[in-house]
Parts: structure tokens; sequence; C-alpha cells
């Protein structure tokens, strides 16, 4: 009895430190990689100070007041802003109600700072200045959204004939249509590419290719888009190779970017009769004119 008391004893005297230990180092690794990943990822107090103070201020004020203001807007308002909002590549950044917000907010700012100024020395003309800054203000955020928009339709018009022939060369090469757009998102980085891979976040969520292809031209509302949309579309319902659409769609798209460059061409003589005739002539007739006429003056 007394030979099988004394190892038994001795086994439990070794594993309880033994126990012990394993618990502890596992402990304290924890409370490492814990430690590691809280050094590594910032608090949300931190993630919230490293926005922009326009983010962090600016941004939930012009919202808060543009929900309120949704009520007095017109019957398709906010679909139609959000619509341009999307056209102008800010979908998920800027919301129907911050830009309501802003053409509250921009005005009453202006107009009370420059009516203070007013004060100092009122005439007729600060205030008309006063007036049309205020109103300026007011049609201000609009007038950015649409020229965001357009500038960037302008650029994926413009692109659509490249990035055509890449994914035409990947396609031909055996990459799919997808595999052939994911290798645009990841080398390239402009609007078209952003568009196109918002279209596969969209097919990777579950939408089919022509659901997401109708999203696309939606959003982009490019004419140029839209045809190839429509093609691609075609192409897939018919069974025709998807090769040779696209080879047919980059050659008619360099085509129409060629025409438009001559036709931008062409219309330089005529934009270029008013900066002739108001800056450029008067100029030059007094320099060539001047001379003469004092001479004329001082002999008569």
């Amino acid at each position: 009895m007394s030979m099988i008391v004394w190892p038994a004893a001795g086994a439990l005297a070794t594993a309880v430190p033994v126990a012990w230990w394993a618990v502890s180092s596992g402990r304290q690794t924890n409370q490492r990689v814990v430690q590691n990943l809280a050094e590594q990822q910032p608090t949300m107090r931190q993630a919230v100070l490293q926005r922009s103070a326009a983010e962090r201020l600016a941004m939930p004020i012009t919202r808060g007041i543009g929900r309120r203001l949704l009520r007095f807007t017109p019957i398709g308002w906010v679909d139609g802003k959000a619509n341009a909002l999307a056209k102008a590549g800010w979908t998920g950044k800027i919301t129907p109600e911050q830009v309501l917000g802003a053409k509250l907010l921009l005005p009453l700012f202006v107009g009370a700072f420059l009516g203070l100024r007013l004060l100092d020395d009122f005439t007729l003309r600060s205030a008309a200045l006063v007036s049309a800054m205020t109103v300026a203000s007011f049609v201000m955020p609009d007038l950015l959204v649409r020229s965001k928009a357009d500038r960037r339709a302008d650029e994926i018009t413009r692109l659509l004939p490249d990035v055509l022939d890449q994914v035409t060369i990947s396609v031909e090469a055996g990459l799919g249509f997808e595999a052939a757009l994911a290798r645009i998102t990841a080398t390239d980085d402009h609007a078209l590419s952003q568009e196109f891979g918002r279209m596969l976040q969209d097919v990777r969520l579950g939408s089919t290719r022509s659901d997401a292809l109708n999203a696309l031209a939606a959003r982009s509302q490019v004419e140029d888009l839209k045809t190839v949309v429509l093609t691609l579309r075609q192409a897939e319902s018919l069974g025709v190779p998807l090769a040779r659409s696209l080879r047919t769609l980059s050659g008619e798209m360099r085509e129409k970017r060629r025409f438009r460059a001559e036709e931008k061409a062409n219309q330089l003589p005529i934009k270029m009769i008013f900066p002739l005739g108001v800056c450029i002539l008067p100029a030059l007739f007094i320099v060539i004119l001047g001379p003469a006429v004092v001479r004329f003056v001082e002999l008569f």
C-alpha cells in the first residue's frame, strides 16, 4: 500500500505545478494576443478623431437639417438627387439630405457674414452683391454635383474604348468576363474601374450579370456605356461569342471618340470669335491706330 501512495503523491505534486503553468501560460498568451490586437486596431475614439472636421461636424449637421426639410421637397426630388450623386460617384459618401441641408446652411452663413460687413457701409451696389452671393450659395451644391457628374461622365466616355480593349484581350486569353473586369479594377484606379468594381460587388452579392449591367448603366447615365451594356446583354441572350462582341464594341467606341475629337476641333474657330473680337482685336487697333489718332489730334 505504501509503495502505491508515494508514487501517486509524487505524481500529484508534479501535476499541480504543471497544470498551473499550462493555465497561466495560456492566459498570458491570450493577454499578449489581445494586447497586440489593441495596439494594431484603433479604438472607436481614435477612429472618430482620424476623420476630418467636415465628416465629424458638418456632415451630421447638414444630414439632420436635410431630413427635417425633406417634407417640403417636390415629389421625386430625392430620387433625382440620388441619381445625380450616383452619376457623380458620390453614392455612400454624400446623401440627398446632406445636399438639401447644405442648400439651407450655405445661404444663411454667407448672407449673415456679408450682411454684417454690409452694415458698416450700406449701398445699393453692396446690397445687390450680397443678394447675388446668397443666391449663388443656394445653387452652389447643385452646381458642384452637376459639374462632378459631367466630368465623371466625360472621363468614362474617354476611357471606355481602352478599357474594352483590355477586357477583350483578357477574354481572348481565356479569362471569364467577371475575371477580366476584376483584373481591370485591381490594376487601374479611375471612374470606369470603380463602376466595374461596383458591378462585380453586385454579382458577388447574388445579382445576375444582366441585372448588374442594368444597374451599371442606370448609375453611370453614360450613353456609350448604355450601348455597351445593351450589346453585352444581347450577346449573352443570343449566345454570340463574348470576345467578338467586345472587339466590335471597342472599335465602335474608338470611332465615336475620334468623331467627337473632330467635332470639338471644328468648333474651335467659332469659339475663338468672342475672345478674338473682345480681347485681342481692340488691343491691336489701339496699338496700330493709337499713334495715328494722336498725331491727327495734334495737327487739327
